[in-house]
């Protein structure tokens, strides 16, 4: 398929901040805790701040030929809830535009069984937002994938588990939002991103 084009995040390019100096306290394959120091536009005398290091990532808003949204039921263990959201996965390898899309059609296929309609689909870039600012400086990549064609089984990797598979229309999906029964960031910010583009 065409890479679209679209931007990418650049830490630090914003003018007047800098990291002075960092120590690594802790760092496993998914999540790492630095002690680091800034100085910010306001701000030149050092900051101290704990940061979590996270991979990027990206989330996926699928839609079928007849404008349903496809949702997945997962299992989050750290609030020990299981959760209606869009697809979403981590990128495991450096940030470039072919490594989010490579990444998005894996997530598509593992956690919701779908892939882009060969002939139609297309994937529509939506900006980034950070999910928890104040302590980590992870990101998320927005994207709808549309249409897309159901092509087999959820088959998440062996730290996941997908309960469900659900397709929405945007009436209902609004209605989940409003009586509270979606309540994780990435499909919030996700959702607020493409009713604010106007998309269906």
């Amino acid at each position: 398929m065409q890479i679209p084009d679209f931007d990418i995040y650049t830490p630090g390019a914003e003018s007047g901040w800098q990291k002075t100096r960092s120590e690594a306290l802790f760092a496993n394959p998914h999540v790492g805790v630095e002690k680091a120091h800034f100085t910010t536009p306001s701000r030149k005398t050092e900051v101290p701040w704990m940061v979590v290091k996270r991979k990027a990532a990206v989330a996926i808003a699928p839609v079928l030929e007849d404008g349903r949204f496809v949702m997945v039921h997962q299992e989050r263990l750290p609030v020990m809830q299981t959760m209606w959201e869009f697809p979403a996965g981590q990128i495991d390898s450096a940030v470039t535009r072919e490594s989010i899309i490579h990444t998005i059609q894996n997530e598509l296929r593992e956690e919701c069984g779908c892939a882009l309609h060969p002939d139609l689909g297309t994937l529509q870039p939506l900006g980034w937002y950070f999910p928890s600012q104040g302590f980590t400086d992870e990101i998320v990549y927005l994207f709808t994938a549309k249409p897309v064609c159901v092509v087999s089984r959820p088959e998440p990797d062996g730290s996941e588990h997908i309960s469900d598979v659900r397709f929405v229309s945007a009436g209902e999906l609004r209605g989940m939002i409003a009586a509270n029964v979606i309540t994780n960031a990435l499909t919030l910010a996700l959702y607020a991103r493409i009713a604010a583009q106007g998309l269906p």
